[in-house]
């Protein structure tokens, strides 16, 4: 399937958008604060008062950071909570492998990147509910669709993934692991990669105006994350209970009056990737 969705430019044009909710306003990297008649409507405790760190993985179309703020799915919902809660955002760039500990250790208190739900995660970061489903993509020059076309080949994902061992694991196959997606689809343009294995929102940004085949991998036993689409969360300070359930209230008021499916839209997610059913852990 060739991609052939604006997704870079419905994300720009997100970005100069102001949110406003209940008379008050969030800003990227704490350059603006909340009205200062905002109440919250939960109200929550953060690691500095009225501020909430933020971990910003570099993954459209679930994080990233243009123009000096942070924009993406994740991004919208984040800011949403926050000024509900009348919270300033401050956020840093992270990667997937420097976000967790530092939500862990209770740095940061929220970190965004289309993280799945794992048990490896659960174990050391509170989750949120799950946000939106995520499915694994292939995209290339040479219009590969499934396992067996790449076999023996140079592919590349994204670390922190699940399917990142299976692919290791692929017989006679070189699987080079890059820390963002950005990495990863730059050098795929290069030449130094046959093929590159994302989630389907970040493949699809990656694939915007270049000549690659993009298609979603069919399921394979070979690699387990195509038996089941993966439920996307944001990580939460384990040690703030109030945090996580405030900001699990507010995901459940987005997806029940449309604002989430909102937010997948305007950077070219189908609203069918808010149905995720059962809250679920993997393994």
């Amino acid at each position: 399937m060739k991609n052939t969705k604006s997704i870079l430019g419905i994300a720009a044009a997100g970005i100069v958008a102001t949110l406003t909710l209940a008379g008050c306003s969030s800003g990227g990297g704490g350059e603006a604060a909340p009205d200062e008649n905002c109440t919250p409507v939960i109200g929550v405790e953060t690691a500095n008062e009225g501020v909430l760190t933020v971990a910003l993985t570099n993954t459209p179309p679930y994080s990233f950071e243009q123009d000096g703020q942070m924009s993406g799915i994740d991004a919208r919902i984040v800011e949403e909570f926050a000024a509900q809660e009348c919270l300033t955002i401050d956020y840093a760039p992270y990667t997937y492998a420097t976000a967790i500990p530092a939500v862990e250790q209770g740095r940061v208190d929220i970190a965004l990147g289309g993280f799945y739900r794992t048990q490896e995660r659960a174990d050391v970061v509170t989750l949120s509910d799950p946000t939106y489903i995520d499915e694994l993509s292939v995209y290339s020059t040479e219009g590969y669709k499934n396992v067996d076309d790449f076999l023996g080949k140079t592919i590349g994902t994204v670390e922190g993934y699940l399917w990142v061992d299976d692919l290791k694991a692929l017989p006679g196959t070189d699987t080079r692991v890059y820390p963002d997606s950005i990495s990863l689809a730059k050098d795929l343009k290069a030449g130094r990669l046959d093929a590159a294995l994302d989630g389907y929102g970040a493949a699809l940004v990656a694939t915007e105006g270049e000549d690659f085949a993009l298609e979603v991998l069919p399921e394979d036993d070979r690699v387990s994350s195509t038996n089941i689409p993966s439920q996307a969360a944001v990580l939460l300070d384990p040690s703030n209970s109030g945090l996580s359930d405030a900001f699990n209230t507010v995901l459940g008021e987005m997806r029940e009056d449309g604002r989430l499916v909102d937010a997948l839209a305007e950077f070219g997610l189908p609203a069918s990737a808010a149905e995720v059913g059962d809250a679920r852990l993997i393994d």
